[in-house]
């Protein structure tokens, strides 16, 4: 039977996240995560113009203010940190994982099973 998770533990995730809060002013923190969010629209508008390959000033501007913005929030926002080493060692026990791991076993890098080469 699998490891059932509390709901009080629960935070989004079916492994645990660390909260990383870069400071103690409440106030600062507040807007620098909020600031981190516009800067991320920015970084996305970017991202979209990036497809019709025309580096115009649309993109260069969205590129400055991801800059601009982003730095607040890398100095005192908050971060969620996962613990990898710990995902991957429950998954190396969980008996589905391992059977899946198994049958990729029979596919070369193509995905062609070993028997229809």
């Amino acid at each position: 039977m699998r490891e059932s998770i509390k709901m009080e533990d629960y935070d989004g995730f079916p492994w645990k996240s660390t909260r990383v809060e870069r400071t103690r002013i409440l106030p600062l923190r507040w807007i620098a995560n909020w600031l981190g969010s516009v800067a991320t629209d920015h970084l996305l508008k970017g991202v979209y113009l990036d497809e019709d390959s025309n580096y115009g000033w649309r993109y260069k501007y969205h590129a400055k203010m991801w800059k601009y913005l982003n730095k607040p929030y890398e100095k005192w926002g908050t971060y969620y940190t996962i613990d990898m080493s710990a995902i991957i060692s429950k998954l190396d026990q969980d008996p589905d994982h391992q059977e899946l791991m198994k049958r990729l076993k029979d596919y070369n890098e193509d995905g062609i099973p070993y028997w229809e080469e």
